[in-house]
């Protein structure tokens, strides 16, 4: 038997009909001559075919078994491993409560500073000391080459053994105004300091100056010339040329100026050796004369 998957469900209706009719042609037969097995068998084939069709056409008209649910795909990215959503993630834990009472210092006390230079902490003698209880300054001097820095109260450390306690545990309490905590600092009052830890200044030295003394003007030579002429410049500029005065003497015309006359010459007349004609040219004849009387 051919196999149905690539019919359509038309085309397999369509091989009912025509195994139904084969069927009813069979039967007319059979009814004439029941003992024909050709007919008995074609009409066992036709009907063995025809429930192989229902039933083919019962399976493609069935509908689809319902999928199972599919898992969600998972996430792009995870938000409680974002920087930004980390800290209200649920799943970290709080961070322990810190302890917001700064430590204070007064003036001459001996504390571990951090130093700009090297990013470590070395002794240091507290100076002075400005800002607010709550963010304090400080300015510190240090032992170990007398520079002076000002650090906040974070970069101030107790020397090991002689830790101080917070100035409001050791002072009783008193009813105060509560103000929000401010992040600038506020100078409260006039800042104290101990004048004897100021370096003294002296009066400057000869290695206090510069190295090299200072190279002297350069004199420049023609100076006197350039202001002369400069300045006969500037007079022209605002006199302007010279002006003929009215009533002068007009020039004379000059002597090499061609007369009018058709026959004149340039020059000065009667001066110098007058011109000389030419002597005229005369023809040589040789003349015989003492042969010609002997004869």
């Amino acid at each position: 038997m051919s196999s149905h998957d690539g019919r359509t469900l038309e085309e397999l209706q369509a091989e009912i009909a025509n195994c139904e009719e084969l069927v009813s042609a069979c039967d007319e037969v059979l009814a004439l001559d029941p003992d024909d097995e050709t007919y008995v068998t074609e009409k066992a084939n036709a009907l063995a075919e025809i429930t192989v069709l229902k039933s083919l056409i019962a399976t493609r008209s069935a509908p689809p078994p319902p999928a199972e649910d599919a898992p969600p795909p998972p996430p792009k990215w995870d938000p409680t491993k974002h920087p930004k959503f980390r800290k209200a993630s649920p799943e970290a834990p709080p961070p322990p409560p810190a302890d917001d009472t700064p430590v204070i210092y007064n003036v001459k006390d001996v504390v571990l500073a951090k130093w700009s230079g090297d990013k470590q902490f070395y002794e240091a003698v507290i100076t002075s000391k400005l800002g607010s209880p709550t963010d304090p300054v400080y300015t510190v001097t240090f032992k170990i080459d007398n520079s002076t820095e000002t650090k906040r109260s974070h970069e101030v450390r107790a020397m090991p053994g002689k830790k101080r306690k917070a100035e409001s545990q050791a002072q009783p309490a008193t009813p105060t105004l509560t103000h929000p905590p401010s992040n600038h600092s506020i100078i409260t009052a006039a800042p104290t300091v101990d004048k004897t830890l100021i370096p003294k200044y002296e009066p400057s030295k000869v290695s206090d100056g510069p190295t090299r003394m200072q190279p002297e003007k350069k004199k420049l030579k023609g100076v006197k010339p350039m202001e002369a002429k400069k300045n006969n410049w500037q007079n022209f500029q605002a006199v302007g040329p010279k002006k003929v005065p009215v009533g002068a003497a007009k020039q004379k015309a000059s002597q090499f100026r061609t007369p009018d006359a058709p026959n004149a010459r340039v020059g000065v007349q009667g001066s110098g050796k007058p011109m000389q004609k030419d002597p005229a040219r005369a023809k040589w004849v040789a003349e015989r004369k003492g042969e010609d009387e002997d004869d």
